[in-house]
């Protein structure tokens, strides 16, 4: 039997049930994977509020990492005992699951699932925000408004990696203490005075911003971007923004959003080597992962609601 989370109605996290399965013989172009850690992402609280429709009842998360232990017909490419991992293939809050084997990517030896689930979707997310939504150059001057967060944290480091002055936000004092050391510099976003602090950092105004928290931040945003520059949009931590189209583009304000994937799939293999050896160099830097038992995956869906934890959260089976 699988333990699996599956939702049968849209909702809070409550509406995430713990059920027992048989899991069958995987089908054509299908492998059976027995899961080792499973990756926590926004996008998938998203998904369980039906913001993002799925047929119901349907299975939380999009992200793991495991052991292949049944292939089915008509797969060449892997075998029994391959290690793999997956990103943006629904279904993932399982022990053990039925996956296509077009959506796996083969595992390198010197990492563990933990690891690889810790950063592969965030860290393709990253790479998408600096080199697909916007091509980052080394001197500009970023703001990535909720940069605690898993991916926040993620696109901060990689862009001071990559030579430009980072500004990042948290939202509380705790947060921005743990986020301090690794970026230019760090703000509380809820600080009156934050538009004010960012412009005596960039007083011609930020090159590009980073959005992840949406409606409590986006104001500002507006408001520190330069003439002429980007807001990227990540996420919506906090909701949708209103978002006034007329008066950005009044100040040649280019907007930008929609999913990773558009940016990545056309070189996927060279994204998520770039993703891993990123990692491996240390760029990065000490991840904080806070791990959940599969069981308690609607407590790390309530986490991610209130902005609780610093860093990453992972399940595991």
């Amino acid at each position: 039997m699988s333990t699996t989370i599956r939702f049968h109605q849209y909702g809070s996290a409550d509406v995430l049930k713990i059920e027992d399965e048989q899991v069958g013989i995987p089908g054509s172009g299908q492998v059976r994977l027995r899961q080792e850690a499973i990756g926590v992402n926004f996008i998938d609280t998203l998904f369980r509020q039906g913001v993002f429709s799925v047929p119901l009842p349907s299975v939380a998360g999009v992200e793991g990492a495991g052991i292949i232990e049944a292939i089915g017909p008509d797969v060449d490419n892997f075998m029994v005992g391959d290690r793999v991992a997956y990103f943006l293939s629904p279904g993932s809050y399982a022990e053990v699951r039925l996956i296509k084997a077009t959506d796996l990517i083969k595992v390198p030896d010197d990492l563990t699932s933990e690891q690889v689930v810790t950063v592969l979707t965030k860290g393709l997310t990253a790479w998408a925000a600096l080199n697909g939504f916007y091509s980052l150059k080394a001197g500009e001057t970023v703001l990535v408004q909720g940069a605690s967060g898993g991916v926040g944290l993620l696109i901060a480091r990689w862009a001071k990696a990559l030579g430009a002055t980072v500004i990042g936000t948290a939202g509380s004092e705790t947060k921005r203490v743990a986020l301090a050391g690794s970026i230019d510099h760090a703000l509380l976003s809820d600080d009156p005075d934050l538009d004010t602090q960012i412009r005596t950092i960039a007083p011609g105004g930020v090159d590009v911003v980073y959005e992840l928290v949406g409606q409590a931040t986006f104001a500002t945003s507006a408001q520190v971007v330069r003439d002429g520059g980007t807001i990227v949009m990540i996420g919506a931590a906090s909701g949708q923004p209103s978002i006034d189209q007329q008066q950005l583009a009044a100040r040649r304000v280019k907007m930008t959003s929609g999913p990773m994937a558009q940016h990545v799939q056309a070189s996927l293999p060279q994204v998520t080597k770039a993703v891993f050896d990123a990692y491996r160099r240390g760029v990065f830097g000490q991840l904080e992962v806070t791990r959940y038992p599969l069981t308690q995956a609607a407590a790390a869906h309530d986490d991610i609601a209130s902005r609780r934890k610093f860093g990453t959260q992972i399940l595991i089976p």
